[in-house]
């Protein structure tokens, strides 16, 4: 009988020793289980687990910190959705004004034409005569000096200091530019009172000019007159 109690008590020794045992490994797993799983998952496991565990001040500050994410959060998408949005508006085009509507129609056709918002950009007077002498001219473009097979756009026979060809005649490098230029010599002579087809014979043959219109002036003066007609009056 002593033996048998005594076996018995070494039983039951050795199953305590093995639930200490088991406690022992298992406390560690809590713990990383507690901080690893999802929250409802954890409390809905720990009545299994049997453990029981009091919140902590880190849990109190950790749902508070969420909460103010939440709320900022939602600030913030409400902010960002009261932004009005507006489509993207594409630049409109500048429509012509008369003066250039009539300088298309009259020159229309010719190389000349591309010039008309430049030259529909000066003052009626230096308008007239751009489109006027550029007609006695060269056509109107149809027939303008080049440099190395280059168009110069110089529809006057302007000459100047502007990248000259060999024959001294200015050679422009955009047609904005040949009517700047030239529009703004005849700007200055129309400002010294030469602002008449007659007085401005001077362009075709300088000083030594008549103004009075005499032989080869005349004609000059005649044609030149007849487009400053249709554009200025």
């Amino acid at each position: 009988m002593k033996k048998g109690k005594n076996k018995k008590k070494k039983k039951n020794s050795a199953s305590q020793n093995k639930k200490h045992y088991l406690d022992f490994l298992s406390k560690p797993l809590v713990i990383q289980a507690r901080y690893y799983f999802p929250s409802f998952l954890w409390y809905g496991a720990r009545e299994k687990i049997k453990v029981k565990r009091l919140s902590t001040p880190e849990d109190f500050l950790f749902g508070f910190l969420v909460a103010i994410s939440l709320a900022f959060s939602f600030l913030c998408f409400r902010s960002v959705a009261g932004i009005p949005v507006s489509s993207p508006s594409l630049a409109q085009p500048k429509s012509p004004n008369a003066l250039e509507k009539n300088i298309r129609k009259l020159v229309k056709g010719y190389p000349i034409a591309e010039m008309a918002p430049y030259i529909a950009g000066k003052n009626k007077r230096v308008a007239a005569f751009l489109v006027a002498i550029a007609k006695k001219e060269s056509n109107w473009g149809v027939y303008s000096p080049k440099k190395r097979g280059k168009n110069c756009f110089n529809y006057w026979g302007y000459r100047g200091q502007e990248n000259p060809t060999l024959s001294g005649y200015s050679c422009f490098s955009s047609p904005r530019q040949a009517v700047n230029v030239v529009g703004k010599r005849l700007r200055e002579l129309v400002a010294s009172n030469v602002d008449t087809p007659r007085e401005m014979v001077l362009w075709k043959c300088g000083s030594a000019c008549s103004r009075r219109g005499a032989r080869g002036e005349a004609k000059w003066v005649r044609d030149v007159g007849f487009y400053y007609g249709k554009m200025y009056n």
